[in-house]
């Protein structure tokens, strides 16, 4: 629903940061820098291609990492094992990369870092 849609979030490099997209790491997904809106990934094992890299050709600035799963990470590999369907689909894309049936995450909440 268009209506839902959120305005693009704000890009923040990791070299901003300092996170790395390291195991357990959520990076958001975008187009360009500044494009963002919400949808993103939970690293499963280090994806530090993903990081900005200034010294790289294009806009050199990565995925923005913004937060890391400190507890419950065999809801993650509980995800990443559940059997895909082949025909699912978001608005006709991504077929064959969607589970047959969805995992449920019950809680999430935002800790401070020690």
């Amino acid at each position: 629903d268009p209506k839902r849609m959120l305005p693009p979030i704000a890009h923040e490099p990791t070299t901003q940061t300092g996170l790395s997209h390291t195991d357990g790491v959520l990076s958001v997904a975008r187009f360009e820098p500044g494009s963002a809106r919400g949808e993103f990934t939970i690293m499963l094992g280090a994806q530090t291609g993903l990081d900005a890299n200034p010294s790289a050709p294009g806009d050199n600035l990565g995925y923005a990492a913004f937060a890391k799963v400190v507890k419950g990470r065999e809801v993650l590999t509980r995800i990443l094992d559940t059997p895909i369907d082949p025909a699912k689909t978001v608005g006709g894309v991504f077929a064959g990369e969607m589970p047959g049936s969805p995992v449920r995450i019950i809680s999430a909440r935002r800790v401070t870092a020690p």
